[in-house]
């Protein structure tokens, strides 16, 4: 048994031994290589969420691969144009960076998929809320 076991650990060891790993770059998961719209499921502070139950009364952000976002309530989506800005991901840093007319949102990247990202706010921001996005969800 003890054969067996060091057999493995030696192939498990001299399969990861001297690889480096590259950071994925984080922008085709917010904007699917064209637009992708998030739900903003969460918007905490001091732990307590204060975004609304009800998905019709939440907010939207969405990311286009051109660097722009558009962010605004769900119930207005094709009736008016929302908050317009523009974005920067940071992937080796982790971090994003949300540019409105008057004010920057600046976020830590906790953690990011697919299906569910979490944003904290940095100190420099004025946006002063986490956020839990989710891709929009079916009606």
């Amino acid at each position: 048994m003890k054969r067996y076991f060091i057999i493995i650990l030696f192939f498990l060891s001299a399969c990861s031994t001297g690889v480096s790993l590259k950071k994925v770059p984080f922008g085709p998961i917010f904007h699917d290589n064209g637009s992708k719209v998030w739900m903003i499921d969460e918007v905490i502070t001091n732990g307590k969420n204060y975004a609304p139950i009800e998905n019709t009364d939440k907010d939207v952000i969405v990311f286009y691969d051109s660097g722009v976002c558009m962010f605004q309530p769900m119930k207005s989506l094709g009736e008016i144009q929302g908050r317009k800005g523009e974005y920067s991901i940071y992937s080796e840093e982790g971090s994003l960076s949300i540019f409105f007319k008057n004010e920057r949102w600046d976020f830590t990247i906790k953690s990011i998929n697919d299906s569910r990202m979490e944003l904290i706010p940095l100190k420099k921001s004025t946006f002063k809320y986490s956020l839990v996005l989710i891709p929009f969800p079916e009606i």
